[in-house]
């Protein structure tokens, strides 16, 4: 399995207007597993869960977003395949699909790929409620990288809440965040969970609309 994402750059301000205008029409999705569709501000994103013959199905649904998301576009806002600097699977089953934009400097994509290199990665990244108790499970994560966008990827199956509060707690993750903030182009509050969990409902791209496949009987 892969992931992979396109972004196209959008006039700022028109995110309910693009949410209306391309609320997802349905897509053949064999041979990909899944499929969303994303906006914030300035950023529109197409991610693919997909196989490796799934050039065809790529190509053929980014074709139809460029032409929907045409009235949208600035000068010069063509489809722009992203950099995928870290990707992990660990089941491959339909899940849901989350992105979260951040702002970066541009020209680190390998800088940033580095530091996601060393972080060391759970067996089974567990999702637990409020009163802890075990409600899903990460799937799968990856992370892409396009001019001023990092783009984090998440496939769950669970609660999007009960996937903050995991990444809140997540050990190492102030070191983490201390070898990023050279990168970054956004200031970042994330000394304590709850300033995580304010940060990432921020960075929390609005999803306009995702398909997958059905689980197999």
């Amino acid at each position: 399995m892969a992931l992979s994402a396109i972004a196209y750059k959008v006039r700022p301000g028109l995110d309910d207007e693009i949410a209306r205008g391309l609320d997802d029409e349905p897509v053949r999705l064999a041979p990909l597993s899944a499929t969303g569709l994303f906006a914030q501000g300035d950023t529109v994103i197409r991610v693919f869960h997909h196989h490796d013959d799934a050039d065809d199905a790529i190509r053929a649904i980014t074709d139809r977003d460029a032409a929907r998301l045409a009235p949208y576009l600035q000068d010069g806002g063509d489809p722009a395949p992203m950099l995928c600097v870290q990707s992990r699977f660990i089941e491959d089953r339909p899940a849901g699909m989350a992105a979260l934009r951040y702002r970066v400097k541009s020209g680190h994509a390998e800088d940033i790929r580095k530091v996601f290199a060393e972080v060391q990665a759970e067996a089974r990244p567990t999702l637990r409620g409020e009163q802890g108790q075990e409600t899903g499970v990460i799937l799968g994560v990856g992370l892409f990288v396009h001019d001023d966008n990092m783009i984090r990827v998440v496939l769950f199956d669970g609660e999007l809440d009960d996937v903050a509060r995991y990444m809140a707690k997540r050990g190492g993750r102030p070191g983490m965040e201390q070898k990023l903030a050279p990168y970054m182009a956004e200031e970042r509050h994330v000394e304590t969970p709850e300033q995580f969990l304010e940060q990432f409902r921020a960075n929390t791209m609005r999803c306009v609309g995702q398909q997958r496949m059905p689980a197999l009987s």
